[in-house]
């Protein structure tokens, strides 16, 4: 009896594990490139997302996703996405001069910051406003001070699955403005990307943060460390709408309940497209497919 209690316990707490073992190993397999022409594929059909849900979509006042979507229209130049990019920014930029987020759109653009009513910002958030600003009263902020040491999200936010990333995007910014020693930020640069490096490596979960870390990469010039297997992976798990969510079906109970991956473990739900997953992957798909253009390009001459 002992014996077969022993057997069952050992069975349930191996199941996991190899399972777990098996993901790790579907999501760093060799393969072949991707082909630009799937890229591409790939970029329209979530732009086509994008313009299917447009009266949604500018319901949400995310500014760093609707600059995500201006980068992709530059990138691209694509019409569909500079239209839309335009009324999001004649909704809600062009007319608020106290707009914090304005640099992201008009990059010469003089905004008043008033640090204290900031506040109520994730502290992310108010990293990125730093370092848009380089404003000195915000910087004098504890959080900001702390979001400057390489293991702040390891001591102070040591579960969550995109502070690495969000300190990363946020560290861009300072460069981009010069807030900061040249040498220090660019020796934390490849810290956080090596950080980023294993969580894509470790953590196998095709969600949300899955296509930010890829696109973290991509976007501060370690594509060329990025596996085709992980693009592959983003590839495969875009919906046949065109666009990304936050949540990875393991297992469908019925049409409308699956068992799956999210952002905070395993929960029980439905795969929904999100335009926060859906701008991070036309940003991606962007930059691939202009990469891949300039690669066809160097070859030609």
């Amino acid at each position: 009896m002992i014996k077969r209690i022993l057997l069952v316990l050992f069975i349930t707490a191996m199941t996991p594990l190899t399972f777990y073992i098996f993901l790790i190993f579907e999501n760093n397999k060799s393969i072949n490139e991707i082909h630009p022409k799937v890229i591409s594929h790939s970029l329209d059909r979530s732009i086509t997302w994008l313009i299917d849900n447009r009266e949604k979509s500018l319901t949400q006042d995310s500014a760093i996703l609707w600059w995500m979507i201006k980068r992709s229209s530059e990138i691209t130049n694509d019409h569909r996405l500079l239209d839309i990019y335009n009324e999001y920014k004649n909704k809600y930029i062009d007319n608020n001069p106290y707009n914090v987020w304005r640099k992201l759109f008009i990059p010469h653009a003089q905004t008043k910051i008033n640090p204290d009513s900031l506040n109520h910002l994730p502290d992310y958030n108010l990293y990125f406003i730093y370092g848009l600003t380089c404003n000195t009263e915000l910087g004098h902020f504890d959080i900001i001070q702390r979001q400057k040491n390489t293991n702040f999200c390891r001591d102070t936010h040591p579960i969550s699955p995109a502070c690495v990333t969000h300190q990363l995007m946020g560290l861009r910014f300072r460069q981009d403005q010069n807030c900061g020693d040249k040498k220090v930020m660019a020796s934390q640069e490849n810290d956080l990307q090596g950080m980023i490096k294993r969580q894509l490596t470790w953590d196998p979960r095709l969600i949300d943060v899955y296509i930010q870390r890829v696109l973290m990469l991509v976007d501060t010039g370690r594509g060329n460390e990025v596996k085709n297997q992980w693009l592959q992976n983003i590839l495969n798990v875009q919906s046949n709408e065109g666009g990304w969510g936050d949540f990875q079906s393991l297992l469908a109970l019925s049409d409308t309940r699956h068992i799956g991956f999210y952002s905070r473990g395993i929960k029980s739900g439905k795969p929904t497209d999100t335009l926060h997953a859906t701008a991070q992957g036309i940003l991606l798909m962007s930059l691939l497919a202009q990469d891949a253009e300039d690669s066809e390009k160097s070859e030609e001459e």
